[in-house]
């Protein structure tokens, strides 16, 4: 679908909330929804730089604010950024109000947010909009960042109008946004399916993560597709270096040629990972690093078997 197709998809649900009076009938339940629904699952994140998308009177502001050294706050309504406006008055200096075309970020910078937020807004958004805010989170999220998102959960009308559905809720399941996401370059953290206004199971929380890969590979390895890097002989090695401590998952490609993965820090192995499988499988392992560079090599097995093929590396950074 074009981006003016979804533009104009964004605008029709966009146009039924302008000066609604929704925003004043629920902002009494929202210390409750934060408490039991929102915190225990964002709870973790980094909230240095964070964005309340289609953020209506504020309500969600009002709690993301204190925790915030900057928030974005976004809505495709001139009228409620005014109102957000007024709201926020004498207590603005970290905020940044945004009017979008309710299905792109081009007012924000590329890896510039640390929490991307978007609480009873997205259930009514059609499912092209919410994939293109999917496309829009990978490009604004920095790397190891999170985007939490209430999103609908309602598929008994796939062919309906949004509008004849419970909560106007539009079509959208827990498991086509976790595949969307995944197309979008997203991984899943969590999700979790609600009741909502008396409906059993209508909507559903998901918390999402940019991966972070290693930057500046570096060393004498040999390249394969699909590869982040193998070490096919004695003399290769791969290298990179963390800017802080981190935890790291390492996917490996383990078959019949491989054995042994060794990873240093300075003269400390982190870990010697077994990476033979006569059937070619993945496996996964897990370690913790402190800043600096970290070396990659293989290790003979015992039987001339030495070779390590890496897919990937994810870096989740360790909280001070």
């Amino acid at each position: 679908m074009s981006k003016e197709a979804v533009a104009v998809l964004a605008k029709e649900v966009g146009d039924d909330w302008k000066e609604h009076a929704y925003y004043d009938e629920v902002e009494a339940f929202m210390p409750e929804a934060w408490k039991n629904l929102i915190w225990p699952v964002i709870s973790a994140c980094d909230f240095t730089s964070t964005m309340d998308l289609a953020a209506g009177h504020g309500r969600n502001t009002e709690f993301l604010l204190p925790l915030s050294e900057r928030v974005h706050v976004v809505d495709i309504n001139p009228e409620n950024i005014a109102f957000c406006r007024r709201r926020f008055a004498g207590r603005d200096s970290k905020i940044s109000f945004v009017v979008n075309d309710g299905s792109s970020l081009a007012a924000l910078r590329s890896g510039s947010l640390t929490l991307a937020y978007c609480f009873d807004a997205m259930v009514h958004f059609d499912s092209d909009v919410v994939r293109a805010y999917l496309r829009e989170f990978f490009r604004v999220l920095a790397p190891d960042a999170h985007a939490f998102i209430h999103h609908s959960n309602y598929t008994a009308n796939p062919c309906g109008r949004w509008m004849d559905n419970p909560g106007i809720r539009n079509f959208m399941s827990q498991e086509l946004f976790a595949h969307y996401a995944q197309k979008e370059g997203l991984s899943v953290v969590s999700q979790q399916v609600i009741d909502w206004g008396g409906s059993p199971k209508l909507d559903c929380l998901s918390l999402l993560r940019k991966p972070n890969p290693p930057q500046g590979l570096g060393g004498n390895y040999t390249k394969r597709d699909g590869m982040l890097f193998v070490l096919a002989a004695a003399h290769e090695s791969a290298k990179f270096s963390l800017a802080r401590p981190g935890t790291l998952t390492l996917d490996a490609h383990a078959h019949e040629w491989c054995g042994r993965l060794v990873v240093q820090q300075g003269e400390r192995v982190l870990g010697t990972f077994d990476v033979h499988d006569a059937q070619v499988q993945p496996r996964q392992f897990v370690f913790d690093a402190e800043a600096g560079e970290l070396v990659f090599r293989a290790e003979d097995r015992g039987d001339g078997r030495r070779e390590a093929w890496v897919k990937g590396i994810d870096i989740r950074w360790r909280k001070p």
